[in-house]
């Protein structure tokens, strides 16, 4: 074990053990530094040495000079209050108390916290488990604890109690995963957003759990989010001392955690960097593709689809809720794995493992109250990127038409696309056919119905029963109208028969009526 992460004691956990004991002890905290070796008698002329709690009478420091660094000291009876400058740490006991029970009593305290590091530490040689050394931290914390990563999975929980989180088991993976509804209220809650950024031990209150925890945030050499070791205030009251000790445990889980360096990490990091790069545009070969997503059973050439969604996101959120949520996809779609992008989640799912989707993923966009963009059907993993953009193109118009669906395929809103990118340069009327602005403009002033006539018709690819049918005249009704178009526009069966004109003229028909339904919507809303 590394010097740099030995286990030492501040005055604050001799004292948190020491209340039980002596009902009259008196607390003056100083700065609390965890650098206590052990435990000695003061003698009067000797230097006082930061790193170790001295015990004392009180009236033995009359005339003694305040040291120039903090101190620990274990005092009996009154003692001279210049001592008590916020920066020592004093426990003061009444007089009669005995020094020598006192050393036995403060010793017991040491070998405890000592005995529990060294067992740590025989864990950390033999190449033991994060599970392991928080089996047996347990028992040392007098509460249940559990490590989770950044994306909410649980690493470790050796024992459950009632009113901790009810974790859902991944039937593929067998990974205990955060429900969705705690997600929920997680990524909506301002204090649990504030934890993430936060470095040492820290409470979180009762509000959101019904219980306290004492948790550690677990950073790796980069500074990047690795997870959590939380301590759930359930058996007993969490002491402000086991701050030191919470801080302690968590840096030899992360130590365990960069040791271990488990190869299925290394791959699934090298495939998540991969596909966040494909989508971003960058290329990589047949190989590289083909080397990395084997561990998802994928082949290059399968079917794809690709879907988009977006995590609200927070001040002070470094991306945990959309990686909880990539997560949680992996688990509940067969097929898929997805991959965040700031606040952004992108899923890909294999059709040839899973061909109906559609309902996995309609259960997670109800649940979490997310709309989402499909793109069309891909059969090359290169592709990735334009497929992202039609996605991201399909919840765009999701979001715009603002209906009661959680989704919209690329196919779905293509029209609509085409419309808007067709208008962004010309007003509608500026691009549709002329002879279909010409038979408006006489409807109005002649009042009647012949640009629907010629509408209905073209719908109808010129089938004169259906366009009698679907405007209610008679056929000969219907032949008058059309001669009277003809004469009024030059546009007969034959001319609207060209493939050309044919497309032009029902286009026109879709950019101005989508134009106007798009503004009736405008107007209700």
């Amino acid at each position: 074990m590394n010097d740099d992460i030995r286990f030492l004691l501040n005055l604050q956990m001799v004292a948190d053990e020491m209340k039980g004991h002596f009902p009259q002890m008196e607390w003056y905290p100083g700065t609390g530094e965890a650098i206590l070796e052990g435990v000695c008698f003061f003698q009067k002329g000797k230097a006082i040495r930061p790193y170790c709690a001295y015990i004392a009478r009180g009236e033995s420091l009359e005339g003694e000079a305040l040291p120039k660094e903090a101190c620990s000291l274990i005092l009996t009876g009154n003692f001279p209050k210049a001592w008590a400058n916020g920066s020592n740490n004093i426990i003061c006991l009444p007089e009669n108390e005995d020094l020598m029970g006192l050393m036995n009593f403060c010793q017991e305290i040491f070998r405890f916290h000592f005995s529990w590091a060294d067992r740590l530490k025989n864990i950390m040689i033999q190449d033991g488990s994060v599970e392991e050394l928080c089996r047996e931290s347990n028992s040392y914390f007098g509460n249940p604890l559990f490590v989770h990563d950044s994306r909410l999975n649980v690493i470790a929980c050796p024992i459950w109690r009632e009113g901790m989180i009810d974790w859902e088991k991944d039937e593929n993976t067998g990974l205990l995963l955060m429900p969705l509804e705690v997600l929920n209220e997680l990524k909506t809650d301002r204090e649990y957003l504030d934890t993430l950024t936060k470095t040492g031990a820290d409470i979180f209150s009762e509000e959101l759990r019904g219980h306290r925890d004492l948790y550690v945030n677990i950073w790796d050499s980069y500074g990047g989010y690795e997870g959590r070791l939380v301590i759930c205030e359930i058996d007993s009251v969490l002491k402000q001392g086991q701050f030191v000790s919470a801080e302690y445990l968590a840096e030899l889980i992360r130590l365990t955690l960069a040791k271990r360096g488990r190869m299925e990490n290394t791959y699934k990091r090298a495939l998540d960097v991969m596909l966040v790069g494909m989508l971003q545009g960058k290329e990589f070969s047949d190989s590289e593709i083909s080397s990395r997503i084997v561990q998802c059973g994928w082949k290059k050439t399968d079917s794809f689809v690709c879907a988009r969604l977006d995590v609200e996101e927070q001040e002070g959120n470094p991306g945990s809720s959309a990686v909880s949520l990539c997560n949680y996809v992996e688990s509940c779609v067969a097929g898929s794995k997805a991959v965040s992008m700031d606040h952004r989640v992108c899923i890909i799912i294999d059709l040839n493992m899973n061909d109906h989707y559609t309902s996995d993923l309609a259960g997670i966009l109800r649940d979490g109250l997310y709309k989402a963009g499909v793109s069309n059907r891909f059969h090359d993993l290169k592709e990735l990127c334009s497929h992202y953009r039609q996605a991201s193109t399909a919840l765009k118009y999701c979001r715009k038409k603002n209906d009661m669906r959680w989704s919209y395929t690329f196919g779905e809103i293509v029209m609509d696309y085409i419309r808007d990118l067709c208008c962004s340069e010309f007003r509608p009327e500026e691009l549709c056919s002329y002879e279909l602005t010409k038979l408006k403009e006489y409807d109005a002033a002649n009042g009647t119905e012949l640009y629907q006539t010629l509408v209905t018709y073209i719908l109808n690819e010129r089938n004169t029963v259906a366009t009698s049918a679907a405007l209610y005249v008679g056929r000969s009704t219907l032949f008058y109208r059309l001669r009277k178009i003809k004469e009024i526009t030059g546009l007969d069966a034959g001319h609207m028969a060209g493939p050309v004109q044919n497309l032009y003229l029902r286009l026109s028909v879709f950019l101005t009526e989508g134009s106007q339904n798009s503004q009736k919507k405008g107007e209700k809303s």
